[in-house]
């Protein structure tokens, strides 16, 4: 397995290409990783690392030359988040015949602020449902893509179809944090005291937290005293009987309410009325809401789902979405 070295980088051909951009071309050493780009000393405006085994595009230092970026024919699945911030100056991407597979591979890519040419072509994302219209609206600086020139009637389709997205994530994390901060209040509450047991006393009310240390008996009180005296004088087994069957129920009812106080309760999967208030949507809704706009096919989808969203009442859309894309697979198998 060959990697990136210096004496590699030193003996690679270095050349001034056609634009008068100074370039290093490292293509077909088969390298399964970006690294050690640090000893280019950021003296070049193009790297050419294609015909290799790349997975992931990542690993670059800060290059604030480098310019263009060619990555034909390798491996990349992934792109790393902070992409743009190692180089800041990157304008020209080209990803042509890689492994992209799916939509939200391609948000690291709104990190390069001045990014003008991006190819994707012969990527299994671009057979995605409104691709193009989705790059469009996270590199706000594209120029071009797939050697197409982006036009404005594109970016403005693109606003209206995707601008909510972002703020997405946002909202989900929002819905999350009232189940998680009860879950922990939950746990934080049941947890006993250090060096206290809890411990059933008989005659005790069910609801008491009576807290015994270790090592210590509960005594009986005096009025199940005196039955259970005259029970052994009298030979009586029915108010043997009666008594115990009432300790049962107390233990029963005793563990159940402990059980529900040490057991943290999950999140509602369906929203939860109140009263007159509205109900809550979950983050399955808003999950779905998204893969909905995504794969909305007409604009008078796509406004619809936008005016849902901006509404707040889409709480159970994620159950009647998955409920019709059911009958959509079982319209699909009758035929």
């Amino acid at each position: 397995m060959v990697r990136i070295t210096s004496e590699i980088v030193e003996n690679a051909p270095q050349f001034t290409n056609a634009i008068k951009d100074r370039e290093l071309s490292l293509r077909s050493y088969k390298f399964p990783a970006i690294e050690n780009m640090g000893c280019t000393l950021d003296q070049f405006d193009t790297i050419d690392l294609s015909d290799n085994e790349i997975r992931k595009l990542d690993g670059f230092p800060m290059l604030k030359r480098l310019k263009s970026l060619i990555l034909t024919n390798n491996k990349i699945a992934r792109i790393a988040e902070d992409l743009g911030q190692h180089l800041p100056n990157l304008l020209t991407l080209i990803l042509t015949s890689n492994y992209l597979s799916d939509l939200k591979d391609l948000d690291p890519l709104s990190s390069c602020e001045k990014l003008n040419f991006l190819s994707l072509l012969h990527c299994p994302v671009t057979m995605r449902a409104n691709y193009r219209l989705y790059v469009i609206s996270r590199v706000a600086s594209l120029r071009f893509l797939d050697y197409r020139r982006v036009t404005q009637a594109e970016r403005k389709l693109a606003r209206s179809m995707f601008k909510r997205l972002p703020a997405l994530s946002n909202s989900v994390n929002n819905v999350k944090a009232p189940y998680q901060k009860a879950n922990a209040n939950r746990v934080e509450n049941s947890v006993p005291a250090a060096g206290i047991v809890k411990t059933f006393i008989p005659g005790a009310p069910i609801n008491s937290n009576n807290l015994l240390p270790p090592g210590t008996e509960p005594t009986r009180s005096s009025n199940e005293q005196i039955h259970l005296g005259e029970s052994k004088e009298n030979n009586a087994p029915t108010l043997n009987t009666s008594v115990e069957n009432d300790q049962t129920e107390s233990t029963k009812s005793d563990t159940l309410v402990v059980s529900s106080a040490d057991t943290p309760m999950p999140p509602p999967s369906t929203p939860v009325t109140t009263g007159n208030k509205r109900p809550v949507a979950s983050s399955q809704d808003l999950f779905a809401i998204q893969e909905a706009i995504k794969r909305a096919r007409t604009m008078d989808e796509v406004e619809r789902l936008h005016q849902l969203l901006s509404s707040g009442q889409f709480a159970g859309f994620a159950a009647q979405w998955q409920k019709q894309l059911r009958q959509q697979q079982q319209q699909k198998s009758s035929q």
